[in-house]
């Protein structure tokens, strides 16, 4: 019951959070749609300033499902990032933004189709065009 608190605790917390950002289509921040509790599966992974997660909900409409990616920054100095998620296919966000120490931001793509694959949430850093190197956080697998 603890861990079902917190869960929705930290949903309520994304989804009153505004990603920054314009450019590809698909992927929405998370501030301005429902995320469902219902899942295939969730994880961080902690990576020094914090926590880089991915969410998988449950199918729908055959194989398709919402995938989310966040990042919960602890601690350091803002940083401009991009977010995506890798394996059976990449998804980015809609653009670089900067976070700083104690915001949450994050992503979410709409009817994406699922391979049995392992899915894994990463931020990408460093200088545009590329904003390599690519850090990856946590990942589900199907």
């Amino acid at each position: 019951m603890r861990f079902i608190r917190m869960l929705s605790a930290i949903f309520l917390t994304l989804a009153a959070l505004t990603a920054v950002g314009a450019g590809q289509a698909g992927a929405q921040p998370i501030s301005e749609v429902p995320i469902s509790i219902a899942q295939i599966g969730e994880s961080c992974a902690n990576i020094g300033n914090g926590d880089v997660c991915i969410r998988i909900g449950d199918r729908y409409d055959g194989n398709h499902a919402d995938i989310t990616v966040w990042y919960d920054k602890h601690a350091g100095a803002p940083v401009t990032i991009r977010l995506r998620y890798a394996g059976g296919g990449n998804g980015y966000d809609e653009g670089a933004f900067t976070i700083s120490a104690g915001e949450v931001r994050g992503y979410i793509w709409r009817h994406v189709y699922l391979w049995d694959n392992c899915y894994y949430g990463q931020i990408m850093t460093g200088p545009p065009p590329n904003y390599t190197p690519i850090v990856t956080g946590g990942h589900v697998c199907i």
